[in-house]
């Protein structure tokens, strides 16, 4: 008895040992995650390689809750070494990510799946004209194909766009309701497809673009605009039409390279999470007669460039005639001018006005941060003002500006209006040096600012109505409350306007809580700041002793610039994707000229036997 009992102890430390060797290796064997994290509305993971997996199947749930959504195909991606997934359109909250490989047979290893712990999810900033009075329900609900919380909207629509398949992404949706479906290949065709089927009502749906990697201009099927891409309504002259659009990178290496895009008569459209590397002329021009259009959460770099003042490009983000627009969190490297509003030398009918620039990161850009014309109501709030060489906040043509608790460092101008205050004290000062006498601005009427709790260190020049001078008079108002009037005595020196007080008219104004101005530059520069998620694959990090007062081209940026090249390899699955994730959204007759592909994405001909992917739709052939 004495010796079964040992023994019945030896062989039990024996399996103990053994199983405890087992676990070791499965634990080994797991996938090996390397990096996760929250971003907004989005979660992330990056996981190593292994051997023996063929693909990954990667889930999200919230915390805790242990209920599984598998991600899209096109959202796992395969970038050598290691692997990526990013689940998009996320409420605020916190959730995990568990990554399961698959073998060459495509059952998954579920022994060797890694979750990770909980990833904090924030919601992206919607306090700006862009969301001033729009629905909050149904396809129009805030701006472009997400809902206000976060998530996409019902029945929305998303195609993924890739170098592979920019040139020969097909939809086929009807352009009339009830009738038979229409063929739209490429990129720039989809989009013009989308604008049709929403004019004749063959669709009633939003669309989600979802670039992923690097798409270059000669990957597209054609430049549609003088900028590139153009997302535009079928509306004419002053109209413009509901058109329910988010234009997306994923992750942080999605970028557009060689052009950008132009908006024109649309209502509705959001881009957002994208590079934009050697543009055309601009890299976002909202063009004439948009309203509700959000651009946030860009990395804005050189464009391709001309002589004098446009050899950095011309505008980062340029608005023309449009309104009710928000600009915001964008991260602007070196750009030269950055984002002019309204571009007419005269007032039209339809000016540009109501306009938010909020969290933005003026990185060592150089002038119109904004420069503002016309229009009677433009916020600029919380944006990080970072060693700039001319100047920030431009205004003229009698426009009106709030300008409040932004950190202006070493903006050499931090605010300033045409023909008074700082303008006039740079042309005395070149006066002074014996060089030519003109002003930072164009000499146009001036216009007037009020300016609330903004935080100015190492500015050349700052005038306000406590240390104006009767020669110069003042760049900004100041008020010691947002609630706070600019009184009517205080006009334009050239012109004589006065400010409008929209902040402080009822209806006029949306709902706004500024950060407080001590936060702004560790918000701005921090993970749920400005530029795209983890500030992008590609940055550059600026000699502020060199670059604070340099507005002249980095060579070294412009190289980099140009030698940029994206490290995606593809997708696991199938490397050459169709982009089409809606498969039932059309009715009537197919064409037989109708592109077919298997469910792993590819491309097949008729004699192909089993369940196709034909006109959106899946059938057995």
């Amino acid at each position: 008895m004495t010796f079964s009992y040992r023994k019945t102890i030896f062989h039990g430390l024996i399996m103990t040992v053994v199983l405890l060797f087992v676990a070791t290796l499965k634990s080994a064997a797991a996938v090996t995650i390397q990096a996760a994290d929250g971003w907004l509305e989005t979660a992330w993971v990056e996981w190593i390689n292994m051997s023996g997996a063929q693909a990954y199947n990667v889930y999200v749930s919230p915390a805790g809750q242990n209920s599984w959504t598998q991600l899209d195909n096109e959202l796992v991606r395969n970038y050598g070494s290691y692997g990526r997934a990013d689940a998009l359109g996320l409420k605020a909250g916190n959730y995990q990510l568990k990554v399961v490989p698959v073998d060459s047979k495509g059952v998954e290893l579920t022994n060797e799946a890694s979750v990770t712990d909980a990833l904090d999810v924030r919601a992206h900033n919607r306090q700006g004209f862009a969301h001033m009075n729009r629905p909050t329900s149904g396809w129009t609900e805030g701006v472009g194909a997400y809902k206000n919380d976060g998530t996409l909207k019902d029945d929305a629509v998303v195609l993924y766009v890739t170098a592979q398949n920019a040139k020969d992404i097909t939809v086929n949706w009807p352009r009339y309701e009830g009738r038979e479906p229409v063929t739209w290949t490429g990129l720039n065709n989809v989009i013009d497809g989308f604008r049709k089927c929403i004019d004749g009502g063959g669709m009633k749906k939003p669309l989600c673009i979802r670039i992923v990697g690097t798409v270059k201009k000669d990957d597209c099927d054609k430049m549609a605009s003088s900028q590139g891409l153009h997302i535009k309504s079928q509306a004419q002259n002053e109209e413009h039409i509901e058109m329910p659009l988010t234009l997306e990178g994923v992750g942080n290496d999605a970028t557009l390279y060689n052009f950008g895009m132009q908006i024109s008569n649309a209502v509705g459209v959001e881009v957002r999470n994208l590079g934009i590397l050697l543009c055309l002329d601009d890299g976002v021009e909202i063009s004439r007669y948009n309203t509700n259009i959000w651009i946030h959460n860009m990395d804005l770099f050189y464009g391709q460039g001309g002589s004098g003042d446009k050899v950095k490009g011309d505008g980062a983000i340029d608005t023309k005639d449009s309104r009710y627009c928000t600009i915001s969190a964008n991260h602007y490297f070196d750009c030269g001018k950055c984002c002019l509003v309204d571009a007419g030398d005269t007032r039209a009918t339809f000016y540009a006005n109501n306009l938010t620039y909020c969290g933005n990161w003026f990185d060592h850009a150089d002038q119109r941060l904004p420069r503002l014309r016309h229009g009677e109501a433009f916020h600029v709030y919380n944006n990080y003002y970072d060693g700039n060489g001319l100047y920030g906040v431009g205004l003229a043509s009698a426009s009106s500006a709030f300008v409040e608790n932004n950190w202006f460092r070493n903006c050499r101008y931090p605010i300033v209006s045409s023909v008074q205050g700082s303008d006039l004290w740079h042309i005395a000062d070149l006066k002074a040096k014996g060089t030519k006498s003109k002003g930072v601005m164009t000499g146009e009427e001036g216009g007037v600012c009020k300016a609330y709790n903004n935080h100015i260190e190492g500015a050349t020049s700052y005038y306000n109505q406590h240390t104006a001078t009767s020669e110069y008079g003042l760049d900004a108002y100041e008020v010691s409350s947002r609630e706070e009037k600019v009184p009517s005595s205080i006009v334009a020196k050239n012109g004589g306007s006065t400010y409008s007080n929209f902040d402080t008219t009822d209806g006029e104004f949306y709902a706004c809580t500024p950060l407080a101005t001590e936060d702004v530059p560790a918000a701005v520069t921090g993970k749920y700041g400005a530029g795209r998620c983890q500030k992008g694959d590609f940055s550059w990090e600026f000699d502020n002793a060199v670059e604070d007062k340099n507005c002249e081209l980095i060579p070294e940026l412009k190289s980099a610039v140009q030698n940029y090249k994206s490290k995606l390899v593809g997708f696991y699955k199938n490397a050459t994707p169709t982009g089409i994730r809606q498969l039932s959204i059309d009715k009537g007759q197919l064409s037989i000229d109708t592109p077919i592909y298997n469910l792993a994405g590819q491309k097949v001909d008729a004699n192909y036997k089993g369940i196709v992917i034909k006109g959106n739709k899946k059938v057995v052939q």
